[in-house]
C-alpha cells in the first residue's frame, strides 16, 4: 500500500470519510506522508542576481556522515542563516 500525501489526509478528515483518531493511526504507521517545509536562502550578487549556497560531501554517497560531518553541516547552517536572506520564490 502506498503513502498518500498531507493534503489528501486532511481532505478526506474534512469530509467525513477519515476520522482524527484514523488519520493520526495512519500518520503513526507511516501511511500519510510528512510534510516538507524547506527554506531556501540566497545571496544577491553585484549584479543584483539571486544566487543559492549549496554544501555537498563528494564521493559520500552511500556511507554515513560523521560527527564532524554533523557539526561542520550544524556550523554552516548557522553561517546560512547570518549571511543570507530568505526571498519570495512565490512569483
Amino acid at each position: 500500500m502506498g503513502k498518500i500525501t498531507v493534503k489528501d489526509a486532511e481532505a478526506l478528515q474534512k469530509s467525513g470519510l477519515l476520522s482524527d483518531s484514523a488519520v493520526a493511526e495512519m500518520q503513526s504507521q507511516g501511511f500519510v506522508s510528512k510534510e516538507r517545509n524547506t527554506v531556501r536562502r540566497f545571496f544577491k550578487t553585484a549584479e543584483g542576481q539571486w544566487v543559492e549556497p549549496r554544501l555537498y560531501f563528494r564521493g559520500s554517497k552511500d556511507t554515513t556522515k560523521s560527527k564532524k560531518m554533523e557539526s561542520f553541516i550544524t556550523e554552516y547552517n548557522k553561517l546560512l542563516e547570518k549571511y543570507t536572506t530568505v526571498r519570495n520564490t512565490n512569483k
